[in-house]
């Protein structure tokens, strides 16, 4: 029997927005439509809202929409949240699954940072160790590989299909070990993921920059090294038969080079941005400093607008964090020297505000691309979809509530513990509402309530189709 019902929402749909209820029955999606609030008795005869009963006289709560927007929950497949030997007591799996949830993200896939997780024993760990703090439904990712022959089907029996791999320090794979690690996670049925900057066009580029304030950082790392790294994992992918998935294209560029690979029929190549490379270019460094360190860097206003038309048009197949969480105080040290501070910025609880104010409401994208890039997408390339990134009967109940208002970012107003976020005084036009995340309310205007615990893990298997 019904326990929850949204009444009167502008749901994202296919085509559009319409205004539709949503109800509600032990943690799934139970009925949606235009009269599916009145048909649990969550309305009055008038059709106004109120503590309606179910037929067994069971009550019923009801969540007045006022025509506010609603989605499915996020599904962030690419954020770093956990990492003992790196981050500070304080930041943990914890803390940063609270800042997602409060930002809308009901579905994280958390990927490895410092420490390797590599072998069926590493994942086992970092699950248990997540599943006592995470707020949200999670996965995991194995990375960062450096050897060529992992267990993979013995990682994929442990419901981690994704393989992380970088073609760049720290974590430089060789092109013989990729394409090794290519051939036997394609055979056992997963994915690879990369990290595409060429580390001989780093190196050339970085013997060449000088000195050690913010701006020459982004000169250390140039666009050709991504367009190069592309350009060879797609040709590595299909001499291996191995699904590619790009994560952080950087540029319109880089999102041009990758759909040569996408349009052919050998294999599937999926291209991930994020929300800072379509936010800020080289150009904002000058204000911002080392609060916008983060590898690949950030590129020209040129690229951006190339990068928005490839979010557009379909060419980037969905929109993830790279969630990275530090302290203002250890961000700070880089005006000093740039080289000091990790690279990495925090996004994950301002990604879907940025994207539909900056997006949706500046004519960029519509609301249902919204959706695809942020929803669906991401949960097919997860291998959760329909179960996350939908709001089908039978689905989990996991859905966000926007209303649309003009206000100006301030670190102050999330739940954010680092104390700050690079979109600070930006004017924004929509805020997360309300956060439901299997059924459960579990946030409100980026007030957690949600518990450290109420996430379960998710035994993935291959991405969807």
């Amino acid at each position: 029997m019904a326990d929850r019902c949204i009444h009167g929402a502008r749901v994202v749909t296919e085509s559009g927005l319409a205004e539709r209820d949503i109800v509600i029955e032990d943690g799934n999606i139970a009925a949606v439509g235009p009269d599916a609030a009145a048909e649990v008795g969550a309305t009055d005869g008038d059709g106004t809202t109120g503590s309606g009963d179910a037929t067994d006289g069971d009550e019923v709560d009801v969540i007045d929409a006022d025509g506010m927007v609603a989605l499915p929950g996020v599904v962030d497949i690419h954020n770093h949240m956990h990492d003992d030997e790196l981050f500070p007591d304080d930041i943990h799996f914890g803390s940063e699954t609270a800042s997602a949830v409060a930002g809308g993200v009901t579905t994280v896939v958390e990927l490895p940072t410092q420490t390797p997780v590599t072998d069926p024993a590493a994942v086992r760990a970092k699950r248990e160790a997540c599943e006592e703090l995470s707020h949200v439904d999670f996965g995991l990712v194995a990375g960062n590989f450096q050897e060529p022959n992992p267990d993979a089907e013995e990682v994929l029996a442990e419901g981690v299909p994704d393989f992380k791999t970088f073609t760049a320090e720290p974590y430089l794979a060789e092109d013989r070990t990729i394409l090794e690690l290519m051939s036997t996670v394609g055979a056992a049925g997963g994915t690879v993921r990369v990290h595409c900057e060429t580390q001989g066009i780093l190196d050339h580029a970085r013997a060449r920059t000088e000195g050690s304030d913010p701006g020459v950082y982004m000169d250390s790392r140039p666009l050709r090294a991504e367009l190069d790294a592309i350009n060879r994992m797609g040709w590595f992918a299909e001499e291996t038969g191995c699904p590619l998935h790009v994560v952080h294209v950087s540029s319109g560029s880089g999102a041009r080079e990758g759909a040569r690979f996408k349009s052919r029929a050998d294999v599937p190549v999926t291209l991930e941005t994020c929300p800072h490379y379509l936010a800020f270019s080289k150009a904002d460094v000058a204000e911002k400093g080392p609060f916008l360190k983060v590898n690949p860097s950030l590129k020209s206003a040129d690229e951006i607008e190339r990068l928005w038309d490839a979010v557009a048009d379909g060419t980037i197949d969905l929109v993830a964090s790279e969630h990275f969480p530090t302290y203002r105080a250890e961000r700070e040290r880089g005006w000093d020297d740039i080289w000091e501070p990790y690279a990495g910025l925090p996004g994950i609880e301002t990604t879907l505000e940025f994207l539909v104010s900056e997006g949706v409401h500046e004519g960029r994208i519509g609301w249902p691309r919204l959706r695809e890039l942020l929803c669906a997408r991401p949960a097919a390339a997860a291998g959760v979809y329909p179960r996350k990134g939908s709001l089908r009967v039978g689905t989990d109940a996991d859905i966000v509530l926007l209303r649309e208002e003009d206000y100006a970012v301030d670190a102050d107003d999330l739940a954010f513990v680092g104390d700050w976020t690079p979109y600070a005084g930006r004017e924004w036009s929509a805020r997360v509402d309300t956060v439901i995340a299997g059924g459960e309310v579990a946030a409100r205007d980026h007030e957690v309530l949600a518990d450290p615990g109420d996430g379960a893990f998710l035994h993935r298997g291959p991405a969807a189709e």
